[in-house]
């Protein structure tokens, strides 16, 4: 019985630790881009969120369209070296904001996304993998910005990567909706299902800086 036992936690512990084995981002200078290892989060086809990534390991790891397979604080890193510059404008004050009338948008240097994974024929842009409902009708682009917000993911390990509107927690965020949006219920999101492919796929999310 001991025996059986220690095999079953050998076996639980190798993969756990597969599961959570750390890979690496792709940074490439000349390109401006970064790219992005993670995984497909089904829940959020149908459920709502405001995060379209985020490291699987933080806070809301599980609450997001995309589980990402690195750390947020490796995504800052990165988004610096290719030359983006962060907005740090957005303070957990200002997510008190009871619509976006009174709310504030995200600064910061303008971001693109993509996602690509094995039979997306290409590219697909981020705007294709997000459903918005918006409350007037209103359907806004993502106008995803370098927030910044490294201190707030230091503290506080949410590990926000791509926040749906503006965020004071998220790495980059969407600037189309001032925070204060979502308060207001103004818009709610969620996955794709038509155009994402199954829960648990891997896939590359491209973010490229626009200069």
């Amino acid at each position: 019985m001991k025996k059986f036992l220690l095999v079953i936690a050998v076996m639980f512990a190798f993969v756990s630790s597969a599961f959570s084995e750390e890979l690496s981002l792709t940074v490439n200078k000349e390109k401006g881009e970064v790219i992005i290892p993670a995984e497909v989060n089904g829940k959020y086809f149908v459920s709502p969120t405001k995060h379209a990534l985020s490291y699987y390991k933080g806070g809301n790891g599980e609450k997001s369209i995309m589980r990402a397979l690195v750390s947020e604080i490796d995504y800052y890193n990165a988004l610096a070296e290719i030359g983006a510059v962060p907005g740090n404008n957005i303070k957990p004050e200002d997510m008190k904001a009871r619509s976006s009338a009174e709310g504030k948008s995200t600064e910061g240097s303008k971001l693109t996304v993509f996602l690509t994974w094995e039979g997306s024929n290409g590219e697909i842009p981020l705007d294709n993998a997000v459903v918005s409902e918006v409350a007037n009708g209103e359907v806004r682009p993502l106008d995803l910005r370098y927030t910044g917000n490294l201190e707030f993911a230091k503290r506080s390990h949410p590990g926000c990567f791509i926040c749906l509107d503006s965020c004071a927690a998220g790495i980059s965020t969407n600037a189309a909706w001032p925070t204060g949006a979502l308060n207001n219920r103004e818009v709610s999101f969620h996955g794709n299902s038509k155009v994402l492919p199954p829960d648990g796929t891997r896939v590359n999310v491209i973010v490229r800086l626009v200069k």
